[in-house]
């Protein structure tokens, strides 16, 4: 079973993955002239350069949902009293 890719496909793979173009370059210098484990090292790298960004994007996220949080308690609070003052 073979597992090599061509030249062409692995750019394209490149790409879609989100990888800038000068990673890009870089890693297909690397096919010409590296080794396989250099070329791993390359993709580790940036698989970790690109969690990072979804850590820091998840955090952004957090901080949305924590204000929605306080605003449907707000929204709660406020329908509740709302509620209350009708009933008495």
């Amino acid at each position: 079973m073979s597992y090599e890719i061509d030249r062409k496909d692995i750019e394209q793979l490149l790409r879609e993955a989100g990888c800038e173009d000068r990673f890009v370059r870089i890693f297909l210098n690397t096919m010409d002239g590296g080794s396989v484990e250099a070329q791993l090292h390359l993709l580790q790298d940036q698989r970790r350069r690109q969690l990072d960004q979804v850590h820091v994007e998840e955090k952004k996220l957090d901080k949305l949902d924590y204000l929605r949080y306080t605003q449907e308690k707000q929204l709660s609070a406020c329908t509740k009293s709302k509620w209350e003052k009708l009933r008495t």
